[in-house]
């Protein structure tokens, strides 16, 4: 007698359909899963109950010849009450049956098999050697299999049994059901009418939470512990079950409170056993803890309608088109785009057949290109097209798109569907038509002219306005025209402009203004708006510089020592001021502090809010500061964001504390912004004269270097100036200049950590990562020496050194016989803003190599993503048009969205390791990283995936079609001869 069945007991595969001996071996597979000999399948005559044997094993002897005594046999018995089982002694029940002896039968479980309208079609019978499993294992997979023939084994479908995916589910169920047992989800329980016993299986006790199962001996001691709310339709299925007279299970889920006191939810499985009369006299139950199950599901079904929602208003147009080109899902967005509401999708649709020609979408001339792609894809040639192309929308008008089609296959590569991404590109072409207008005209003008759009950002400049100005068009373009402010204009006055254009579509008059080079100059401007169905589209500035006529000498005394916007003393004139005080302290033997003020995260005010935000707060803040300070006290303004306070008479660095503490509590009151309260604070810096310092420059270094300590600590801080902090900027000094002469002699290392290819396993790129073994201090951290290099001027240096490195060694392993890898460099913000406009340093390097150009991947961040503008947008071009691709290194790390993300024509993205940390077991994670992968697919782009660690994680990905896996599961980082042998014996690394 056997307990259980174990994953060593399952032997079974998948059969080709194409195998004319399907059923025979699914039913040898089957008997070797049950432990049998003995078993048969067989059509029944529901008139003359005529046997027709399918499939019959007898002792181990395949063969459809044999001959079976069905009517006095337990298969009878089977048949006509649906179900049959004897759980030992077969051969003394039916004595008169040589064939029992003859197979050495001890048990026997059979059930009868039905056709869809429950109609009897059937037989599957099993004879066993030994007495039945306690914990009816044997019966729960007669059940599952009776479940697949039944759907399969049709009255007119005999010859042939096309049953795909028994032995594969097969196998996954029993492994299921003996895992659920094992970890106590799973058991079973008899319930016998007479006498009246109740018998449950040992893995009960994980259920109810008991130490003794035996215990439970009675049907009321279980029923207890069901909940009050759900113990009367527990009682009324157990009523049901009492008084069927068929052997067909009923389904009861309820709640319980264990002996422990938890609540659970439970699914029980109820089947009515029969005796020879057709009685109930015994209930066999299989229960189920499915708590943890319904909770996955209700997470489940949050997350996916929080996955709607996005693709739902997605900035992207998305239309899904069935194998034949019908629409059959539109997002928002898409309707929009057409001049649709989602309704009047919805109501075409349902009027008949709803495509591209029913609504006319296509111009006639277009037709013939979409028809070429579209058969390709038919035709397994592509995968996907993208183009820019036009629609006609619902009023006629011309909708300007870049279109993106993806097709999606089943197994057998037949398309299922295709999925549209739609960009709309109207406003874009609209704008360059625009302009190539205006440029005609004004592009030799004298003075110059400044084209705003209504948000008051720069769309065009003339050559004029660069002069004058000193900004370039690149510059300039993409900024508003606070650019040019130079704070001489109270914003009042800027207001009385606003409103004068509103009002007469005019203004006239003299603006101070700042140029490139911080120069304060005098315009005579002519201001204009142009506006559509009376709204404001643009307006325009032509204007001259009359500086000379205006300003005085006295005037440009006064801007060359004030800050302009608050009216303060700035760093030249505080200075000064620092210079007379130490003089006068060295005469008098008097002590004086430095502090400098700080506020926190001040660059979010103007990101967050517009961009006068930040001068409110500022110019609040120099009001707040001057009434909190003494008569003697002496306030500048050294910075964007930094205050400065000379303090004479000061004792001692506690005094000095203490009066810092003070100037911080002006910050404690909330800053009125943009018509809504904000809080800020401010760290401060703090230095004495002279035990720090009897100089300006070394009192303004100690004060600098106390801020900065304040500013790594966090917000809110007050730091005062040690000689800690001096020994550790010398530190970072010493460390800056030892890294400048490392990359001047070439002692950094570069190692390449391979980045693999899902479906192959092959290594296909790799990314090369700079490392430091210093000869004192050992391995010196990334995250420590290459801020150090962006901060001293050093990236520009390291960055060529890693490039050329690392095309160097791209070279070795191509001529070693690897000629297919790729090699990906990361570039910084810094990097990309220092380099040619056309990216040749960069290209020339690669060149030098020998190298093609689309060996070669640049990493870029998401700050930089998020910080792209024109220039930055020329140099990637140019990249691109050599032929150079573009990733996106650890997406969804910063704040960027699907906008920025489709504006960039960007060839990898590359997801952060905090995406994939709890897959596959966190469902919200899954359905985050599933759409974050279609949604990059359906861009054009593939998708790597950083920080794998697990088996878990790597097969997760490769079923969601990730096209690539990178992590320490695969390899780590490693230099360029290990990584030689590390692909050479590894053609498939999975």
């Amino acid at each position: 007698m056997i307990d259980t069945l174990t994953p060593s007991n399952i032997n079974i595969d998948a059969i080709s359909l194409l195998d004319a001996n399907y059923l025979d071996q699914f039913l040898l597979n089957l008997a070797s899963l049950l432990r049998v000999d003995t078993m048969y399948v067989a059509t029944v005559c529901p008139q003359t109950f005529d046997l027709s044997i399918l499939s019959c094993l007898q002792q181990g002897v395949l063969g459809t010849d044999a001959v079976i005594d069905f009517k006095s046999m337990p298969c009878f018995a089977a048949y006509q009450r649906g179900y049959a089982e004897y759980e030992q002694g077969l051969a003394s029940r039916f004595p008169e049956q040589a064939q029992l002896k003859e197979w050495q039968a001890e048990a026997y479980l059979g059930i009868r098999l039905n056709d869809s309208h429950g109609r009897p079609i059937g037989i599957l019978s099993a004879f066993f050697p030994r007495q039945l499993s306690k914990h009816k294992l044997e019966l729960n997979l007669i059940r599952l299999v009776a479940g697949f023939l039944e759907r399969e084994l049709q009255p007119k479908q005999v010859a042939m049994l096309p049953v795909t995916s028994i032995p594969t589910e097969l196998s996954a169920y029993t492994l299921w059901l003996e895992d659920n047992i094992a970890k106590g989800r799973l058991s079973s329980w008899s319930y016998f009418l007479e006498p009246e016993r109740l018998e449950c299986a040992d893995s009960a006790a994980s259920i109810i939470e008991t130490d003794n199962v035996k215990k439970i001996n009675q049907l009321d001691a279980l029923l207890a512990l069901v909940d009050n709310a759900d113990k009367r339709s527990v009682l009324r299925d157990f009523q049901c079950a009492f008084s069927s007279d068929s052997t067909a299970s009923i389904r009861s889920i309820f709640n319980i409170t264990t002996l422990q006191g938890k609540s659970k939810r439970i699914q029980s499985d109820i089947y009515p056993i029969l005796d020879e009369q057709g009685q109930v006299y015994r209930l066999d139950c299989i229960s189920k803890d499915v708590t943890a199950e319904e909770l996955t599901k209700q997470r489940a079904s949050a997350q996916e309608r929080i996955l709607e929602t996005v693709l739902a208003t997605t900035p992207i147009g998305l239309v899904k088109l069935n194998a034949n080109r019908e629409i059959k899902w539109v997002n928002r967005q898409a309707c929009k785009m057409f001049g649709y509401k989602l309704e009047d999708f919805h109501r075409l649709r349902e009027q008949g057949t709803l495509n591209s020609r029913s609504l006319n979408l296509y111009f006639d001339e277009d037709k013939e290109q979409f028809e070429e792609y579209y058969q390709d894809m038919y035709a397994n040639k592509r995968n996907n097209f993208a183009l820019n192309t036009r629609y006609r929308k619902s009023d006629g008008s011309i909708l300007w798109t870049k279109l993106t089609v993806t097709a999606v296959r089943d197994d057998t590569s037949k398309v299922q569907y295709f999925i549209n991404t739609i960009q709309d590109l109207t406003e874009e072409k609209d704008n360059r038509q625009r302009l190539s207008i205006i440029e005609s005209v004004y592009k030799h003008s004298a003075e110059g002219i400044m084209l705003c759009d209504a948000n008051e950002k720069i769309i065009d400049v003339n050559p004029a306005f660069e002069t004058i100005t000193g900004y370039k068009a690149e510059d300039a373009i993409g900024r508003t025209h606070d650019l040019l402010r130079s704070g001489v204009h109270d914003e009042q006055f800027y207001n009385d402009i606003s409103d004068a254009l509103l009002k007469y579509n005019e203004w006239k008059g003299i603006i101070w203004s700042r140029n490139r080079a911080g120069e304060i100059f005098a315009q005579q401007v002519t201001l204009s708006s142009l506006k559509e169905n009376g709204k404001l589209k643009y307006f325009f500035a032509v204007f001259s510089d009359v500086t000379e006529e205006k300003k005085t000498e006295q005037q440009i005394i006064t801007q060359s020592n004030y800050d302009r916007l608050t009216g303060l003393p700035n760093r030249q004139y505080f200075s000064a001021e620092m210079r007379q005080v130490i003089d006068k302290s060295a005469k008098n033997d008097k002590k004086f502090a430095i502090l400098y003020i700080d506020i926190d995260d001040f660059k979010s005010v103007n990101n967050s809010e517009d961009f006068m935000a930040g001068d409110r707060l500022l110019k609040e803040t120099t009001e707040r500061l001057k009434y909190r300070s003494r008569e003697n006290d002496f306030l500048a303004r050294i910075d964007g964001d930094e205050f400065a306070f000379i303090i004479p008479e000061v004792v001692n660095k506690r005094q000095a504390e203490v009066y810092a503490k003070q100037l911080q509590g002006v910050f404690a009151q909330a800053y009125k912004l943009s018509n809504q309260q904000r809080y800020v604070t401010a760290s401060v810096g703090i230095t004495m004269y002279p035990e720090d310092g009897v100089s300006v420059e070394a009192l303004m270094q100690s004060a600098e270097q106390a801020i900065f300590e304040a500013k790594r600590k966090g917000r809110n801080q007050c730091v005062t100036f040690t000689q800690e902090l001096s020994d550790a900027a010398i530190l970072k000094h010493q460390t800056v200049v030892e890294l400048a002469e490392a990359i001047k002699r070439g002692s950094l290392d570069v190692y390449y950590q391979p980045i693999v290819d899902n479906t192959t396993g092959k290594v296909d790129k790799l990314e090369a990562l700079v490392r430091w073994n210093h000869q004192d201090r050992g391995f010196i951290s990334p995250a420590e020496f290459i801020p150090l290099a962006e901060e001293g001027g050093l990236i520009q240096g390291l960055g060529e050194y890693v490039l050329d490195q690392a095309c160097c060694d791209l070279k070795i392993l191509h001529e070693a016989g690897f000629p297919y890898i790729e090699m990906s460099v990361n570039r910084s913000s810094i990097e990309f803003k220092t380099v040619d406009m056309q990216a040749s340093e960069w290209l020339k390097v690669i060149s030098s190599h020998n190298l093609p150009y689309g060996s070669i991947t640049m990493e870029i961040t998401e700050s930089l993503l998020m910080d792209m503008d024109g220039q930055y947008m020329q140099r990637i071009n140019a990249l691109k048009q050599a032929g150079v691709k573009i990733a996106i290194d650890d997406f969804g790390t910063g704040y960027s969205s699907l906008n920025y993300l489709r504006s960039l024509p960007a060839d990898i993205v590359k997801i952060d390791r905090s995406f994939i940390i709890n897959i596959p077991e966190n469902q919200q994670d899954n359905l985050l990283l599933d759409g974050i992968i279609t949604i990059v697919h359906n861009l054009g782009m593939k998708v790597v995936t950083e920080g794998v660690e697990t088996h878990a994680q790597l097969s997760y990905l490769q079923e969601k079609q990730c096209d690539y896996s990178q992590g320490f599961l695969l390899c780590r980082p490693i230099p360029l001869h290990e990584l030689l042998e590390f692909i050479t014996q590894n053609e498939s690394v999975f």
